[in-house]
């Protein structure tokens, strides 16, 4: 059996009830160290965009969707430009985005031409009457087509970076995507932000990539509510991580849960971890690793992470944009 993975977690607090609050990852694995810098800059550039939109009182929905959007088109991530090619030598993108206050969520799921998979599932979650909330592949790039989103060519999301890795995992076929110790440094990550505006209420939102080197179609947690994302009146979820792993305990609704109870965010993060990573010690040698960050609607934020490392950072009404992993 595999041995328990150390649990790093911290807290935030706002400094009063109505402090606008915005916390963004860059995935949980082991990031190399030669890609710190850009991540850090990456989640910086991000972050003063959620800062801007805050303090002009924009509701915490549309600072998710902008924030994340940025993050999509920044090449340090597993999302948008710089995203992990499949088996197929291709990349496929999903992206969901929740709302606390009505419970709506837009997501999308293996699209390839969408420039902001982020920005088209925004609009599936603004839809009235909520019947086209989660659209795949070819239907939701015809969706967003008819909505005014240009297509780009697949070739514009593909990196120099991202094509190296896929040579080299044509070689090992026994890669897992799970594995995220003994120096492995291949991407398991995804980009994600957690809002809290002006008015008390809610967001979360989640992009990826998905994991390296899977089957065409492939679909893991982030565009899935309650998994990779959640957001409700009380608390707002961002996950990433081995992604089947996380879908398999549906890890945001599980930590979110655990806040209603009055468990601090923190708290419930580092338990729904451990969880995860107990849930799966089924001798196959599967290392069920993950990072969360989240919000509460008093004002309590923390982020947890069970990988050797995640890319985090945050800021609040009155302080200075912090980075970290």
């Amino acid at each position: 059996m595999n041995q328990q993975p150390r649990i790093h977690f911290g807290v935030v607090k706002a400094k009063e009830m109505n402090t606008p609050m915005v916390l963004v990852h860059g995935g949980a694995w082991d990031i190399p160290f030669a890609e710190t810098r850009m991540h850090e800059e990456g989640m910086k550039t991000a972050l003063d965009r959620g800062r801007r939109l805050l303090l002009q009182n924009k509701k915490c929905t549309l600072v998710v969707r902008e924030v994340i959007t940025l993050l999509e088109q920044h090449p340090a991530f597993d999302a948008g430009i710089g995203a992990v090619l499949n088996r197929d030598g291709e990349v496929e993108l999903d992206a969901g985005i929740m709302c606390g206050e009505t419970a709506a969520y837009g997501a999308v799921a293996g699209v390839k031409t969408i420039q902001h998979p982020i920005q088209v599932a925004y609009r599936l979650m603004e839809e009235r009457k909520g019947q086209n909330r989660f659209l795949i592949a070819e239907g939701a790039e015809r969706f967003a087509a008819a909505n005014g989103f240009h297509p780009v060519k697949p070739d514009y999301f593909h990196t120099e970076r991202e094509q190296r890795r896929f040579e080299q995992l044509i070689l090992n076929t026994n890669f897992h995507t799970s594995t995220a110790f003994s120096g492995n440094t291949m991407p398991r990550g995804t980009v994600g932000c957690v809002v809290r505006d002006t008015f008390g209420n809610l967001a979360a939102g989640t992009s990826t990539g998905g994991a390296p080197f899977t089957l065409a179609g492939r679909v893991g947690d982030s565009p899935i509510p309650g998994a990779g994302f959640f957001a409700d009146e009380l608390v707002a979820c961002s996950a990433t991580g081995w992604g089947e792993g996380i879908l398999g305990v549906q890890l945001s609704s599980r930590v979110a849960f655990q806040v209603s109870t009055g468990l601090h965010p923190a708290e419930a993060a580092v338990q729904q971890l451990r969880h995860l990573f107990q849930k799966h010690q089924n001798g196959q040698n599967i290392e069920a690793t993950a990072g969360i960050i989240m919000l509460d609607r008093y004002g309590n934020g923390a982020w947890a992470f069970s990988t050797p490392r995640m890319a985090r950072g945050g800021w609040q009404e009155d302080g200075a944009i912090w980075t970290a992993i």
